[in-house]
């Protein structure tokens, strides 16, 4: 900004679902082409990890979490992350089996048109990811898309928005106004963001 090298504090992140095509991360700006609808603004509650309020979380109509939690939104974290516990039992709830020692899990590939949704309310507005989105297809195998990691205090423990989110959605980090700015990524079906009074 100093240096007039880009013309706002932010940037942006467009993932792909397909490996075969690209990606875009765009610095001093926002490219609307990459999402629809409005994005929504989620006030970071610190500005160091992208750190925002995980008011709560649903696996169709059970509480995952309930009371309201940290939550950051990071790149470089392939699956969704949380908690070890509650992430063991969000995985039961699904029918998936642990590999890794509990940390990650399987799922049999028949079960996806029957799983619900995930919402997840991040600084009062909801995000919802479809089996399609958190059951990932890998060699054949179908891999339940969340990992459980223990982060300890005062850090933690903190849930992780990885790619698996980031796929879904469109996500501005606007560094200048202290906020995560949130969109449907274009190309993507049944996502929803919408505001929830608390």
């Amino acid at each position: 900004i100093d240096q007039k090298l880009i013309d706002e504090p932010v940037f942006a992140f467009y993932l792909q679902e397909d490996a075969s095509q690209q990606g875009e991360l765009i610095f001093g700006g926002i490219d609307e082409k990459h999402y629809t609808g409005e994005l929504v603004d989620v006030p970071l509650t610190s500005e160091s990890y992208w750190e925002v309020s995980l008011d709560s979380m649903k696996y169709g109509d059970s509480s995952v979490v309930s009371t309201a939690a940290k939550a950051i939104i990071d790149s470089g974290t392939s699956l969704l992350a949380g908690p070890q516990d509650q992430v063991a039992a969000l995985a039961q709830q699904a029918g998936a089996t642990s590999v890794m020692g509990g940390k990650e899990y399987s799922i049999d590939c028949a079960k996806k048109p029957s799983l619900p949704n995930l919402t997840i309310t991040l600084g009062g507005k909801e995000f919802s990811l479809s089996p399609d989105d958190y059951i990932l297809s890998v060699s054949g195998q179908c891999l339940f898309a969340f990992a459980g990691i223990d982060v300890p205090p005062p850090r933690g423990p903190l849930w992780i928005m990885g790619d698996v989110f980031m796929r879904k959605y469109y996500c501005v980090f606007d560094y200048g106004n202290k906020q995560m700015r949130i969109a449907q990524a274009a190309g993507r079906s049944q996502a929803s963001a919408t505001e929830v009074v608390i």
